[in-house]
């Protein structure tokens, strides 16, 4: 329990030093220009690439898809940049994906804290930003990110004044910090004996998916994420057959549709007269890197207590290792 108090809470310092890390690790492509990006990474390290891919969408000059399965797909050849991110650097279905990208001639850079994708970098020459190890994946975040951005800018496929604004969350979420805390306990006392349902604006679809991995894996809760518009042609149905026993979270931004946030206020109607409790999730700060960042740390602190308040353990993995150990068995 403790472990995770002090991870969460020395977050502001892991951007900061993520930025620094990232400062003294250039990444120079000579010119060379992708034609398609994909950020191979399963869980905690390739969350990083879904959240990448979604927050590009509408400004990258080429598709950024994320991709968290033993297989790449067929376009994938020598003018893709593939980034394989691995915290350990053992995570298996990232590294059978990157041999496959690697057959096919793709430019590889790694994001890694060492293991055996370290030891193909160094074999391979690749490109690469060597991030810390030790810990929970899921609470190295940060570092991930931080490095998967790094990349998209190097090769033009993100803005620089967005890469920058990376440089300002640590200082950010440090003077906040207060502030999210209490909007956590607030929103765990919404949370806590109910089913979680998060909802957002599909560009913000990687946020939700981090805040339900992180109720998955602290909280050890079973939560559902859907994003608008798709939700209002399929699981707006579903709602009929809700009740009081459900919690819609909606995060809404500034960055969202106009005409989502028309869906929204009125399915927060509904949600309501199935007598379910409905709260709405803002981020703070004066640009998109900070207000994201600001939720990604609520929702941090909001499993964190969660889980204090339930005395479970949230560094726990057991089902997860028990399945490592399964498929340790088997060979590749």
């Amino acid at each position: 329990m403790e472990l995770m108090r002090r991870l969460i809470t020395e977050f502001p310092d892991q951007m900061r030093d993520a930025w620094s890390i990232v400062e003294r690790s250039p990444i120079d492509f000579g010119g060379w220009k992708p034609t398609g990006a994909l950020v191979l990474g399963m869980g905690g390290s390739g969350i990083s690439g879904v959240i990448a891919s979604r927050m590009l969408a509408g400004t990258s000059p080429v598709p950024i898809q994320a991709n968290s399965d033993y297989n790449v797909p067929g376009w994938v050849g020598s003018d893709t940049l593939v980034i394989a991110c691995s915290y350990s650097g053992n995570t298996e279905e990232t590294l059978m994906a990157l041999d496959a990208a690697h057959q096919r001639g793709a430019r590889i850079v790694a994001i890694t804290s060492g293991g055996q994708l370290w030891d193909r970098v160094k074999s391979n020459g690749w490109s690469a930003v060597q991030i810390p190890g030790g810990q929970p994946p899921r609470s190295q975040f940060g570092y991930a990110f931080t490095s998967v951005f790094h990349v998209l800018c190097a090769a033009g496929l993100a803005s620089d004044s967005q890469r920058t604004s990376f440089g300002r969350v640590g200082d950010y979420l440090s003077s906040n910090q207060t502030n999210i805390l209490e909007r956590a306990g607030s929103l765990a006392d919404l949370l806590e004996g109910k089913e979680a349902l998060l909802y957002s604006d599909a560009a913000q679809e990687g946020l939700i998916i981090r805040w339900r991995q992180q109720l998955n894996e602290n909280s050890k809760l079973l939560c559902s994420h859907h994003v608008f518009p798709e939700m209002n042609h399929n699981e707006l149905v579903g709602w009929e057959g809700a009740d009081d026993r459900y919690v819609a979270v909606v995060i809404q931004t500034p960055e969202d549709h106009p005409r989502t946030r028309v869906r929204m206020d009125v399915c927060m109607e509904i949600f309501r007269e199935q007598g379910a409790d409905v709260v709405v999730v803002e981020g703070d700060g004066d640009d998109a890197i900070l207000r994201f960042f600001d939720l990604v740390h609520l929702g941090d602190w909001t499993s964190l207590l969660l889980a204090e308040r339930s005395e479970t353990n949230p560094v726990d993995i057991r089902n997860i290792d028990r399945l490592k150990s399964a498929l340790s068995q088997i060979p590749r």
